[in-house]
């Protein structure tokens, strides 16, 4: 696991992220779970488990993407802060 994964996992846990009443995101994680109650009255066990397993991968698909873009936005930050170092002009060491 890289450095920049293991701060990704440990600092940020979907579970502790609080979701604004009344906003955008509420919305649809309140439709969500409405959908995701309705398909599963209408499926078999069989049915329900394999919908569980499908939805289980499917979230370990977006936490992964979310990773890579944390690591994404990360790497562009640090190349445009080195970009504006080396052109920042800074005193020479005997002007100090």
């Amino acid at each position: 696991m890289s450095m920049l994964e293991e701060i990704w996992l440990s600092g940020l846990d979907d579970q502790d992220r609080l979701v604004k009443k009344g906003s955008a995101m509420e919305r649809k994680l309140c439709l969500y779970a409405k959908n995701s109650d309705r398909m599963k009255a209408m499926l078999s066990e069989q049915q329900t488990e394999q919908y569980e397993k499908t939805i289980d991968v499917f979230n370990e698909v977006l936490t992964q993407s979310e990773i890579e873009a944390f690591e994404l936005g990360f790497t562009l930050a640090a190349r445009l802060m080195i970009d504006v170092l080396q052109s920042a002009e800074l005193p020479e060491i005997d002007e100090l």
